[in-house]
């Protein structure tokens, strides 16, 4: 008896513990709504390994892990199981959502008869999911108590790493929409500072800020195509393209460096070790196209130098006082950290969470902020001292100035009085010639355009408009019947009625139209690269206020309206003749169709 109890302990002791030990389960209560934290079985297939469901379900799963994970970088299939149990009796959906988007392959497989299969994972279009989302997403439904076995297979040519959740469909729903949302913010936000440093580059030509748009633009893109923003738009080949973002914008970010410290000027070793640098990203943008998973590897491998260096420049600028180091050093912390996050992250050495795999997004936002407000400081500073050199420089004219007015004083007096009658005389004539091209070419009721000044800039204008084959627009205005005004009114309240509707026509159109009044109720607007339509909205809008508006003069108020022919310049014309004709012969069509309207006349 003895031995058979010895044998029997023996037998237990040996026999692996996965035999008998329960699969991981999860148990859905009616009042949770989100699991994020329960045990899952893995298995890691051997390189170049690929087993189907039917030998994995066979092969026991000795090792257990939380089910947010990392395993750094592996080539390796790797397989997790765990089962859900609904503790309740009615029936559940739920959704099994993967937070990572960059895996190749995420599959589902779910133990019954027959297996059900679900393809998920880069390999996958988002159209062609099941879930139509950048995250690996999966439907599940449950029976009253019923338990499921679940499959997930996950293999990566980056690292592996992410969390399996489980979630109702509202939740799901919910914290999709968060996500968006957070990640429009911080885009928009991030572009629009971007685009405001382009601006300042084409006006100062410094190429610091090209330097640091296009490290922000290569970040974007990068931040973009990791969160899966750009998922819907490209495919697996295209999402492993743009991981080529990452040695661009670690050498824009060593260029911006260097010019914003002045390495080259005060710090010449550390100058030329950031181009050696510079040197081996190049060499790792051609591996990265040669070959991705050896490249990425390289370069999560190169940014553990690369950035705790570029902190070591910062240091010591800081030590020797240079001008901008203080907020330069305060960004680069904040995004080495958050590099050094997800690197470490990827090499697997922390784990998994939330947090950490959005450490580039967070960290990056801050010290883009930075570093776009060390570029504001160091224009103020520039400013400041360019305004002291002037002010010196001003200053010491002025003396030279002084002893040298002093000097010959009593020899210039005449001949300043002189110049000072000469220019007084040149300035009259300026303002009598002024006067006069103003009378020559002004309507003097209006102060609108007179009939020759205004043909004068048409023929100008349709010349430029057929040389260049731009866009053209004219309007004919009268005014309804503005007989009945006068001999209602009378001759001043008619006047006034013409002043205040040329008003009207300038508060109504744009500063790069050409008003003019071309006869006694008569008006014209040129419009130059102006296409059809855009005129014809101006000229209802401009008919439109002007019925609404009240002439009040003399204790009369009176309303009235227009009507407006408008043309456009077509191919045939060959002058502004032919526009002006199809114009006047649409003002004639809005008269005989009842007035107050705009009409327009086709291209002859």
């Amino acid at each position: 008896m003895p031995i058979k109890l010895l044998l029997f302990t023996i037998i237990l002791f040996f026999v692996p513990s996965t035999l008998w030990s329960a699969v991981p389960k999860v148990n859905l209560k009616n009042n949770i709504s989100s699991y994020s934290d329960f045990q899952v079985e893995y298995l890691m297939e051997n390189p170049g390994e690929s087993l189907g469901i039917e030998e994995i379900s066979k092969m026991p799963f000795t090792k257990k892990t939380s089910n947010a994970f990392t395993f750094g970088y592996k080539e390796n299939n790797f397989w997790f199981r765990f089962s859900v149990y609904n503790d309740s009796k009615e029936s559940k959906n739920m959704v099994l959502e993967f937070t990572e988007i960059f895996h190749k392959t995420v599959d589902l497989y779910i133990l019954s008869d027959p297996i059900i299969y679900k393809k998920n994972g880069l390999r996958i279009p988002v159209e062609e999911r099941e879930i139509q989302e950048s995250n690996p997403a999966f439907s599940l439904h449950f029976a009253p108590h019923e338990t499921k076995e679940l499959y997930v297979n996950i293999a990566s040519i980056y690292a592996v790493f992410g969390a399996l959740k489980l979630k109702t469909p509202e939740q799901f729903h919910k914290d999709t929409l968060q996500k968006n949302n957070i990640y429009i913010f911080y885009f928009g936000a991030i572009i629009a500072i971007a685009l405001y440093n382009l601006f300042i580059f084409f006006y100062s030509r410094e190429k610091i800020y090209i330097y640091y748009v296009t490290y922000v633009l290569a970040f974007v893109i990068w931040a973009a195509n990791y969160k899966g923003l750009l998922l819907s738009y490209t495919t697996i080949g295209t999402y492993n393209i743009l991981q080529i973002t990452i040695p661009i914008f670690f050498t824009m970010l060593i260029l911006f460096t260097q010019t914003v410290l002045e390495t080259k000027k005060y710090f010449s070793l550390f100058h030329k070790i950031l181009n050696g640098f510079i040197v081996i990203l190049v060499i790792s943008f051609v591996w990265m196209l040669l070959s991705m998973h050896t490249g990425f590897y390289f370069m999560n491998l190169l940014s553990s130098p690369l950035l705790p260096f570029l902190l070591l420049v910062a240091f010591w600028a800081l030590y020797k006082g240079q001008k901008f180091a203080r907020i330069y050093l305060l960004g680069l912390i904040i995004y080495i950290v958050s590099m050094i996050l997800i690197s470490q992250l990827a090499l697997g050495l922390i784990p998994y969470s939330i947090l950490v795999s959005n450490a580039p997004i967070i960290g990056s936002f801050f010290e883009i902020m930075l570093f776009s407000l060390l570029l504001a400081y160091r224009i103020n500073l520039f400013r400041e001292e360019t305004l002291d050199a002037q002010e010196k420089l001003l200053a010491q004219q002025h003396t030279e100035s002084s002893r040298l007015f002093h000097a010959v004083a009593e020899k210039t007096v005449a001949l300043n009085n002189a110049n000072k009658q000469l220019a007084k005389e040149l300035e009259e004539k300026k303002e009598l010639e002024k006067h006069l091209k103003y009378q020559a070419s002004t309507d003097s009721l209006t102060g609108l355009m007179n009939r020759r000044y205004f043909f004068d800039t048409c023929k100008k204008e349709i010349e430029h408009a057929i040389r260049y084959n731009t866009g053209l627009s004219y309007l004919t205005i009268d005014i309804d019947k503005f007989k009945a005004i006068n001999d209602t009114y009378g001759h001043p309240f008619g006047d006034e009625v013409i002043r205040s509707l040329a008003q009207q026509m300038v508060e109504n159109s744009r500063t790069t139209d050409y008003i003019g009044r071309i006869g006694g109720e008569e008006f014209a607007i040129l419009m130059p690269a102006t296409g059809i339509d855009s005129a014809f909205h101006i000229a209802d809008r401009l008919r439109e206020n002007i019925a609404k508006h009240k002439i009040i003069f003399e204790n009369k108020v009176v309303q009235v309206t227009v009507s407006i022919g408008l043309s456009h310049y077509g191919k045939k014309d060959k002058d502004i003749q032919t526009i002006i004709k199809r114009s006047d012969k649409a003002l004639y069509e809005a008269k005989e169709s009842g007035r107050n309207r705009v009409v327009c006349c086709d291209e002859a």
